[in-house]
């Protein structure tokens, strides 16, 4: 095993990737998989989703887990968390990858209505699910790894943004 086969060696881990039934969500959860992950593919469109997660299974051997969910909407993450671990019972790598940019013709033009929407499922959501696993992950033990998290450090968006919580401060 050479190095590059090390540094990609996903077997026997779990990835769960929003957006994961088609572009570059569909090409992580099929990579994910070729490196030996077992893969939940998350999106909006149930049909699109068990369709990836056939093709994974034929292409590579390993499971792969359809799931629909609209990750804007805070009340359906409970669900895909909770399927995930009833399934594989964890997950070693979250891919928040679910996403939206719409086109509009000019900032004055943008509505509440869309902007909700956009802050929704390119913010709030990644940032709820991201909470809802990375807690999983600390009482299980898991390594957590998030790539939004990563992409975060190296200032590729906003919606990346690493929040801390406070810690208490040493009185000595």
């Amino acid at each position: 095993m050479g190095y590059a086969d090390e540094l990609f060696d996903l077997t026997d881990r779990v990835v769960l990737v929003t957006g994961g039934s088609r572009g570059l969500g569909r090409e992580m959860a099929f990579a994910a998989a070729r490196c030996g992950a077992d893969v939940v593919i998350a999106s909006r469109k149930y049909d699109t989703c068990v369709e990836t997660a056939n093709e994974i299974e034929a292409a590579t051997g390993r499971a792969a887990l359809p799931y629909q969910v609209h990750v804007g909407r805070w009340d359906e993450l409970d669900g895909l968390v909770d399927s995930t671990y009833d399934r594989f019972g964890k997950v070693d790598v979250l891919i928040n990858n679910a996403g939206m940019s719409p086109l509009y013709e000019s900032l004055g033009s943008v509505t509440e209505k869309l902007f909700d929407a956009v802050v929704n499922l390119n913010l709030k959501g990644p940032f709820r699910l991201s909470a809802l696993v990375g807690e999983r992950m600390v009482r299980t033990a898991a390594d957590p790894s998030s790539m939004s998290a990563r992409a975060g450090r190296g200032g590729h968006g906003r919606s990346s943004c690493p929040i801390r919580p406070r810690r208490r401060r040493s009185t000595r």
